[in-house]
């Protein structure tokens, strides 16, 4: 009974295990030809047949155009009963694979674009169709608003993708298109002729294989600016490296398949095609070429066909080519896979009844200096644009220059430019040095762009008989050059021809002349301390200091002293301040020599105490300023302007030929300066390089017109030369560069930010003042001493007249004082007093006065005055009247004749 058990649970496990073998079948075997050069092509295929649970069988042609080897393999394959072949060859090679895939009525599915296009209903290609990207292509250059173009195609490429385009040139359209085909190794030659044509926009239908070096190419021969733009065929562009054109402001447009949102077939397929290749985790799909996608999405539509086809058990054969045997499933499982639409890592896959991709999604990208940017979608047979209104924040519009090479002219005069002196063989840039040299480093440090330089001294004149420009001009006009630095000034003859940066140094045309002889001080030279007007200053303020000072005196009642002391009671009073005894105090303290006059009363001493600090100042400073003014030897010039140097006899002059020194002379419209041209060039005075004008500047009587940039240069270095007069004009440097060029406005910021952060100031004063030779002469200490002005001198002035106005006011109230004690003691009106008072100190006569002037009364009898006399201590011998009433009598007088005085003795005795 045992025995029985274990026979049923035996034979029970054996139809078990046969019936999954029936369930699980052997996996299909999908085939695969491709070139040996392309083993990324045959590592995508087992990977993506890996991820399906297909297996694989691939055959790897030696080289191209072996097509007996190609029909072996595919002979090959069919024996092997494959599901289908995925082809990777191309060209005439897939027209072979396809004619015996035709007749084994196996699948053949392409991945590239087929140069070879026929419609045939055993072939399916998941590559666009050309008649999408005519489609595509058409829309594009409509909405870019292009009205020319140049289409560049690889020699043996076909026309099919761009066909439509080539119709835009009819009547119809009225667009001007231009075709250029691109042959051998080198596409210069044809780039250059599409330059020189003026070609600025370009349509690039080739492999991608032919891809970088076409644009390294157009990169080299200058068609990678600003103005130039591309649409890029195929739908390889940005899995190249584009890192060298995204900065060089150049607009390209291309094509993407790829959809990155499908994130998970994405990453198992980059993962597992990663780990295989590099032995990396991932690959970065926007890396990955389109064929290896397209491979990938192959394999799936297999896949998604067999599911289809679940019900009809799909049996592979072996296929015999020389019996011409013909697989039964191969044309239903074509049909599913063209009728099935299908979401893939390239976007949606739709077919034809041909088998082409002709309704395929595009994802439009543009090249930005951030990177590529997506502008836009074609979808639906039709163009959506989606372009940000705002560029990407991280783009900066410095940065259209970083990593370009530039051709760079500089010349060798100094201080510009130098060739280096050292005992090593130097290369390259590395062999100069100098101004010019500095400043292209700091704007290629801002804008990232690299350079060679080359030498040019001649910059630049057109030859008025055949308009043709030389030098630095003529470089930049012929593209042979992108910017020349120097001291290239803007003219606006050049500025005809080329552009001129924003000004990097300001200047003008002045002279170079030897320093003069030095001549002894004048005879007179103790006279030019201070200026004319203080001189007169000087002479009219003691003048009239002299009269505030008798007038001070005289009504200041402590400056009338007795004038014989040993008179206790003198009759009159004298006063010292007269005229000539004022301007003696005045000059004898100019002359810090002192006098015997010394005020007595507070407003007197107050002025004269004024005054003797104004001489202080004026001694001190006279005394100060003495010394220079007569042992300083002056520097005589024999001209100071270019007026004199014209009428001058003795002395040449000249300028640089040719330069813009020689041009402004001989466009001037200024008689004078046409003279002075006439003259240079008629006795041969022009030199033709300015180190010679400097040398017979400073050997000879000659006078050399340059820039004052230079002046100043070759001051620093010759201490016998400098710079007579001021500038004739007012011109400056710039950058030179082609007309339109693509650059200025980034050299013209950047030149901004250095002259704003001073770096330029920087750079001139370590090339003018430092280095070669620079700091030789050291600041000029031979300036002439200036004269002393009323600017100078003011201070003092004010001082002395508000001194004297506080001594006037001082004296005028000591004045109003002793009037008003004079009215109450001789019991008189204040205005009498005041009066009489005023009359004797502005009369300006006579230094004595009496000690008392006669009351005004009707009786002038000798009687009453006596008795009026008798009240006082003090009486005046010339208040004596005569016994005539009808005289007038004096109140003031200098002196009595012998006989009135005697009289007036005789009275004083009988009064008493």
């Amino acid at each position: 009974m045992m025995c029985c058990i274990n026979m049923y649970v035996f034979i029970s496990i054996i139809l078990v295990l046969a019936s999954r073998c029936e369930a699980e079948p052997d996996p299909h075997t999908i085939g695969g030809i491709f070139y040996k050069d392309a083993e990324e092509m045959k590592t995508a295929l087992e990977v993506s047949a890996k991820l399906n649970n297909f297996s694989t069988s691939v055959k790897l042609v030696s080289k191209r155009g072996e097509i007996l080897e190609i029909s072996k393999y595919v002979c090959e394959l069919a024996e092997e009963g494959v599901l289908g072949i995925i082809d990777g060859t191309g060209g005439r090679a897939s027209e072979n694979v396809q004619a015996l895939c035709d007749m084994l009525e196996i699948p053949h599915v392409m991945v590239q674009h087929n140069d070879l296009y026929c419609k045939n209903w055993s072939l399916l290609n998941l590559f666009p169709s050309p008649d999408a990207y005519n489609m595509v292509l058409e829309s594009l250059i409509i909405n870019k608003e292009w009205r020319n173009f140049t289409i560049l195609y690889v020699k043996g490429q076909s026309l099919l993708r761009v066909n439509e385009l080539m119709h835009m040139g009819n009547d119809t359209y009225q667009y001007v298109v231009s075709v250029r085909e691109l042959t051998g190794d080198d596409y210069r030659d044809v780039l250059i002729d599409a330059k020189h044509n003026g070609y600025t926009n370009f349509v690039v239908d080739c492999p991608s294989r032919n891809l970088e070096q076409l644009l390294l190419h157009a990169q080299q021969v200058g068609l990678m600016a600003d103005e130039h733009s591309y649409i890029i065929v195929t739908p390889d562009l940005f899995t190249l490296d584009m890192d060298r054109y995204r900065y060089g402001g150049v607009n390209m447009t291309g094509f993407r398949l790829i959809n990155l949102a499908n994130t998970d077939k994405l990453y198992s397929f980059t993962q597992e095609l990663g780990n295989e290749m590099l032995g990396e985790d991932s690959l970065d799909p926007e890396k990955i070429k389109t064929e290896l996608l397209l491979i990938h999405d192959a394999v799936e539509v297999f896949a998604a066909a067999l599911v289809k086809m679940k019900d009809l058990s799909v049996e592979t054969k072996s296929l015999i080519c020389e019996n011409y045997d013909a697989w039964i499933y191969g044309s239903s499982l074509l049909n599913f896979m063209k009728t099935n639409k299908f979401e893939g890592i390239t976007r949606t896959l739709i077919f034809d009844g041909m088998g082409q991709r002709t309704d395929v999604t595009f994802e439009i990208l543009e090249l930005t200096s951030a990177g590529n940017q997506t502008i836009g979608f074609w979808k639906d047979k039709e163009l959506k644009m989606t372009r940000p209104l705002e560029l990407d924040a991280e783009i900066k519009v410095e940065t259209v220059l970083r990593n370009k090479t530039l051709k760079i002219l500089i010349s060798t005069t100094a201080p510009y430019g130098y060739i280096k002196n050292s005992a090593d063989q130097l290369e390259g840039n590395d062999r100069y040095e100098g101004f010019t040299v500095d400043l292209i480093e700091k704007l290629s440090e801002i804008l990232g762009f690299s350079y060679e330089f080359g030498i040019e001294n001649s910059y630049g004149k057109i030859d008025k008989n055949t308009g043709k420009w030389d030098g630095m001009v003529e470089q930049l006009r012929d593209e042979k050059a992108d910017l020349a630095l120097c001291d290239f000034t803007m003219t606006a003859e050049r500025q005809s021809g080329i552009d001129f940066s924003t000004p990097f140094m300001t200047l003008g045309i002045g002279i170079l002349y030897k320093q003069p002889s030095k001549q002894p001080p004048e005879m007179f030279s103790f006279m030019a301390v201070f200026s004319k007007e203080v001189w007169y200053y000087m002479m009219l303020i003691q003048f009239w200091l002299g009269v505030v000072l008798i007038f001070v005196g005289r009504i200041s009642n402590k400056e009338w002293q007795n004038p014989v002391p040993c008179v206790e009671q003198p009759e009159e009073l004298s006063n010292q301040f007269s005229f000539a005894n004022s301007v003696w105090l005045i000059i004898g303290s100019v002359m810090q020599q002192g006098s015997e006059i010394a005020p007595i009363a507070l407003a007197p001493r107050l002025i004269t105490s004024v005054w003797w600090f104004f001489t202080m100042v004026m001694v001190a400073s006279y005394v100060g300023t003495l010394v220079a003014f007569l042992t300083v030897e002056k520097n005589v010039l024999p001209f100071n302007t270019v007026d004199e140097l014209a009428k001058h006899k003795s002395i040449s002059y000249g300028a640089k030929l040719p330069g813009s020194t020689e041009q402004f002379f001989a466009a001037s419209t200024n008689p004078t300066y046409q003279m002075m041209y006439k003259k240079m060039t008629e006795r041969n005075w022009l030199v033709n390089d300015n180190d010679v004008g400097v040398k017979r500047a400073e050997t000879t009587t000659y006078a050399f017109f340059m820039e004052s940039t230079s002046i100043e240069y070759y001051t620093e270095r010759h201490c016998d030369l400098l710079q007579i007069g001021g500038l004739l004009d007012s011109k400056s440097y710039g950058i030179g560069m082609k007309k339109g060029s693509p650059y200025k406005r980034y050299i013209d910021d950047a030149l901004l930010k250095l002259k704003e952060a001073g770096e330029i100031d920087k750079l001139k004063t370590i090339w003018w003042k430092e280095k070669r030779g620079g700091g030789k002469c050291g600041e000029s200490n031979d300036e002439e001493q200036k004269q002393l002005g009323m600017k100078n001198m003011l201070g003092a002035f004010v001082v002395l007249g508000a001194g004297c106005l506080i001594g006037l006011f001082l004296s005028i109230l000591d004045m109003l004082w002793g009037v008003f004690k004079r009215s109450v003691k001789y019991q008189t009106t204040f205005k009498y007093e005041l009066v009489e008072e005023l009359k004797f100190a502005l009369r300006f006569s006579g230094s004595e006065k009496p000690v008392k002037r006669p009351p005004k009364t009707v009786d002038g009898s000798a009687e009453e005055l006596a008795k009026a006399e008798g009240k006082d201590e003090v009486r005046s011998l010339k208040s004596v009247r005569s016994t005539d009433t009808h005289r007038t009598h004096r109140s003031h007088g200098s002196r009595h004749s012998s006989r009135s005085l005697s009289v007036a003795f005789a009275r004083r005795r009988e009064y008493s």
